[in-house]
């Protein structure tokens, strides 16, 4: 018969807030305050960028405006968005010798002179084809540089502005080292997706993939412990099971509206998907055991703040043989290790796909496009490239930018993406509420 320790409270709703699951409560998200310092800084070497080619001038207005308020995507290129043509080679396009292509500096179509590896930087590409001489598109990095990358004002506030509340007080549950592993690999997950299906002719930057690795987090946090305690500070409080039912719903209502609005132009919804099913996959493997491997009471505090030292080592570990159900706990390690493996092959194929089959990676899955647009005015034929053996000018649609995005020459991209940023800012006011 399972046993429980003198002193543990009753009532879960009586748990010690510093505390969750085994785990104590970190007192500050050193990851997420490193992060976000990183992406101000690369954003504000963005706008100086951007301000050295147009005579102090940040904003993209020529040939088209930024509605993200910030520089433009060949700009974003030239610093490393993810971008296929400087990714891999596209026959008759990358290998057309006649192609003239936007210059960083470009706010003209007349000023698409410059050749792909002006465009890319980076010291151009360093493969050479043995038939040709051509240099041979391989800056594969660009499937990790984009998270650290944001299209425009509008853009990185509402990305940081999720990243400094719900990712905040996450990374403090579940510690730096896991969450930062979750984060990281969620946005390279995102932008993985993204390099093998979508359209050649887009670029995409932005944190958005790994931030929806972190919102899938938060529903298993909410799931597998039945708490809200997450979203409160260290001396925070738990809250009434009713509003734990409606923080669930809401969350989860916020993913469909952030999923449904991807599939507008303007939108990355492969760094959204990506992102999201690695966060749900390694919060799987690695987020703590959920309440019901334990008996009630076990979960939620270990010890009562007037346990004394000498009784919390005396009892170490004792809580794992007389509190842990066998089965249950075997079934759960079971998932751990089977999303673990499924997250290894995530990357494992879809890399492999993009090493062996480049441009042509979409050929795997046809209809993987319709998860990133609707079939309707032709949406789902934006950033498709058509090839000729002419000389020809890169067209807009070449570098059309994307904020996790897909921010093309129209202000819809803008609207979309705003409209992603308000549903964000949104429920996690909303959240804030119900907690408060």
């Amino acid at each position: 018969m399972n046993t429980r320790y003198s002193g543990l409270p009753k009532n879960p709703q009586e748990q010690d807030s510093s505390r969750f699951g085994w785990f104590k409560r970190h007192n500050f998200a050193y990851f997420t305050i490193f992060i976000t310092l990183v992406d101000i800084s690369v954003f504000i070497y963005e706008l100086a960028k951007a301000g050295s080619y147009h005579n102090g001038n940040p904003f993209q207005t020529q040939p088209y405006f930024n509605p993200m308020l910030g520089p433009s995507s060949y700009i974003q290129i030239s610093l490393g968005s993810r971008y296929l043509p400087c990714m891999t080679s596209i026959p008759d396009y990358t290998d057309n010798v006649n192609q003239l292509w936007p210059c960083p500096n470009s706010t003209t179509y007349e000023t698409n002179v410059c050749s792909l590896e002006e465009l890319c930087s980076f010291g151009g590409f360093k493969q050479v084809d043995s038939a040709t001489g051509q240099p041979l598109p391989d800056q594969w990095w660009r499937m990790i540089t984009p998270m650290f990358l944001h299209a425009g004002f509008i853009h990185i506030i509402f990305n940081l502005l999720l990243q400094m509340t719900l990712a905040y007080n996450i990374e403090r549950v579940i510690g730096p080292i896991r969450y930062g592993t979750i984060y990281l690999a969620s946005g390279v997950a995102g932008f993985v997706l993204g390099s093998n299906f979508s359209p050649v002719d887009v670029s995409s930057t932005g944190a958005s993939g790994a931030l929806l690795g972190v919102m899938a987090v938060n529903i298993l946090l909410l799931i597998t412990t039945k708490s809200t305690a997450h979203f409160g500070g260290v001396k925070g409080k738990q809250i009434p099971v009713r509003n734990f039912k409606v923080i669930l719903i809401v969350s989860i209502v916020e993913l469909v509206i952030i999923f449904f609005l991807g599939l507008l132009p303007g939108l990355d919804n492969f760094a959204h998907i990506g992102g999201f099913a690695m966060g749900l996959l390694l919060g799987l493997a690695l987020i703590d055991d959920p309440f019901f491997v334990y008996d009630k009471g076990y979960y939620n505090k270990i010890y009562t703040e007037r346990t004394s030292r000498k009784e919390k080592l005396k009892n170490w570990g004792s809580h794992l043989k007389t509190s842990r159900h066998s089965t249950k706990f075997f079934i759960w390690l079971f998932v751990r290790v089977a999303a673990l493996v499924t997250a290894i092959l995530y990357f494992y194929f879809l890399i492999h796909n993009f090493q062996k089959k480049g441009s042509e990676s979409s050929d795997s899955c046809r209809w993987c496009k319709y998860i990133n647009c609707l079939p309707v005015n032709g949406w789902c034929d934006y950033g498709n490239v058509q090839t000729q053996g002419t000389s020809s000018s890169a067209s807009d649609s070449s570098s059309g930018s994307s904020s996790d995005s897909s921010s093309g020459s129209s202000g819809s991209s803008g609207i979309t993406i705003a409209l992603v940023g308000l549903t964000q800012a949104f429920f996690s006011y909303y959240r804030d509420l119900i907690i408060a």
